[in-house]
């Protein structure tokens, strides 16, 4: 099988790398490679256990972390331990990876923009060749050329803002909600810098009034990580499901499929995007190599990880309601089990589809723990 992947972020690296491995022959096509965006970087356990195994002499380029500060924005914050580290990288070193992994496995990398696709396998670059697979992966990102092909392009609704900037020091690994805004600001330490970032809704504000509005916390809450009048800024859209299973299941054609932020695959609620790019590009490798056609992929990616996604979408506009997340963290700072419900969420170890669940089993500790909290607090 000849595959061309368009696109070399995480989802199309660690698809490629895999088909090489498993034998078919993988071409991927990213000219800009690497780069930068104002992601968080953070890799959890599930995602870290879907990346190739890290060579000797080339070891993952990230940093552990194992505690993470929640921040209401108007007051309380709690420090939580985490069951297990996360690692943290940046993109720019993370891709760079990625791709060294997939063409040591047997992947071609061409350093080509790809300008048109077509549904009969013909990949087309700037430079004007023309060359044809059997099938096309889109893993370009959220602006995908492939998705606008095939599909059509994620709805803006369905699309979120992230804004940022990287800091040179060191901070601790925070999530701060932020007030009047549907998303929220996160300090993520890396080997070398900070992320500094922010996020919400792109219809709810314009990405110039988000960074003044990072810029303005960020100053007040940490002036150290505040950035220099000519500091790079950086800004890009988010794209996630909606609620409806046919996001999920529009992820593919008869010579044709989409991973990562191109099947607009992040977390509706927290924006994560790195293990769901890792998850569709294992989905639709072993799809692909025991089928050698994309057809049972989509309903395959609905069972492993859409089920989940599709749960976020719908509570989202409860998480962000006015007060809620300013209520979790307060009582989490009450709470030995909501600090733990509030880490395993960290971590991708709770799922959203069984949240209320455990949040019911936990309401008769939850309501113990409050009362000798405000025992002690009296006393």
């Amino acid at each position: 099988m000849n595959v061309a992947v368009v696109g070399g972020g995480p989802a199309g690296a660690s698809l490629a790398w895999r088909l090489a491995k498993d034998g078919a022959q993988a071409t991927l096509f990213d000219a800009s490679h690497p780069r930068e965006k104002p992601c968080g970087g953070g890799l959890t356990g599930k995602a870290l256990a879907l990346l190739p195994p890290a060579p000797a002499d080339d070891p993952l380029p990230a940093r552990e972390v194992d505690r993470c500060r929640f921040d209401s924005g108007v007051g309380p914050w709690v420090d939580v331990t985490l069951a297990r580290p996360v690692a943290i990288a940046g993109r720019l070193d993370l891709d760079a990876w990625l791709l060294r992994q997939a063409v040591a496995a047997g992947a071609r990398h061409v350093a080509e923009r790809v300008v048109e696709v077509d549904a009969g396998g013909r990949v087309r670059t700037a430079s004007g060749r023309a060359l044809l697979f059997d099938v096309i992966v889109g893993a370009d990102g959220a602006g995908s050329l492939v998705r606008r092909t095939f599909l059509a392009p994620t709805p803006p609704e369905r699309l979120v803002m992230a804004a940022g900037w990287y800091a040179p020091g060191q901070s601790d690994m925070e999530v701060r909600f932020t007030p009047g805004l549907d998303g929220y600001l996160w300090l993520f330490p890396r080997r070398d810098h900070v992320g500094v970032g922010i996020c919400a809704p792109l219809r709810q504000v314009p990405t110039q009034q988000l960074l003044a509005r990072l810029e303005h916390e960020v100053a007040w809450a940490y002036p150290a990580l505040s950035p220099d009048p000519d500091s790079a800024r950086y800004a890009h859209t988010i794209p996630s499901p909606s609620s409806d299973p046919r996001s999920i299941l529009e992820l593919a054609g008869p010579r044709w499929a989409l991973v990562g932020d191109a099947g607009a695959l992040c977390d509706p609620i927290t924006g994560e995007g790195i293990y769901p790019a890792l998850r569709s590009a294992q989905v639709l490798a072993e799809t692909l190599c025991a089928d050698g056609s994309p057809a049972r992929y989509p309903e395959r990616l609905l069972q492993a990880l859409g089920h989940e996604l599709l749960r976020a979408a719908r509570v989202r506009a409860r998480f962000y309601a006015p007060g809620f997340a300013q209520r979790v963290v307060r009582y989490a700072a009450w709470s030995p089990a909501i600090r733990q419900v509030l880490g395993d969420l960290l971590l991708g170890e709770q799922g959203y589809l069984g949240l209320e669940r455990r949040l019911l089993l936990a309401g008769p500790r939850f309501l113990l723990e409050a009362a000798c909290s405000r025992a002690r607090r009296i006393a």
